[in-house]
C-alpha cells in the first residue's frame, strides 16, 4: 500500500490476487436479488445460492419456474446491472 493510497482499492486488489473478489460478487448477487428482479418476482422465488456464475432460484410451481426461465436473460441483465460486472452468467430454477 502507497502511502495515502485509499484502503478500498488495496482490499480489492487484496482480494482478487487471492481469488475472493469474484466470490464476494457471488455473495453480493444473492443479496440484492430481490431489489434487482422487482417486487412481483421477489415475491415468487428467493435466490438460494450461487456457484461459479450459476444462480440458483427456489420457485414455488412449475409455472413459475417455466415463466422465469423465459425471463432468464432479463433476470441477469437486472442483477449483473446493480453489481456493476458480469456476475450471473446462468440461472437454475428450482423448487
Amino acid at each position: 500500500m502507497e502511502r495515502g493510497e485509499h484502503i478500498g482499492p488495496v482490499i480489492e486488489r487484496t482480494l482478487k490476487r487471492l481469488r475472493l473478489w469474484q466470490r464476494l460478487r457471488e455473495t453480493d448477487a444473492v443479496q440484492l436479488f430481490r431489489e434487482a428482479v422487482g417486487e412481483e418476482i421477489a415475491r415468487q422465488a428467493q435466490a438460494v445460492g450461487i456457484d461459479n456464475g450459476k444462480l440458483t432460484v427456489r420457485v414455488p410451481s412449475a409455472v413459475w419456474r417455466q415463466e422465469l426461465q423465459f425471463r432468464q436473460k432479463e433476470i441477469a441483465a437486472a442483477l449483473n446491472e446493480a453489481l456493476g460486472s458480469n456476475v450471473v452468467r446462468e440461472i437454475f430454477f428450482t423448487r
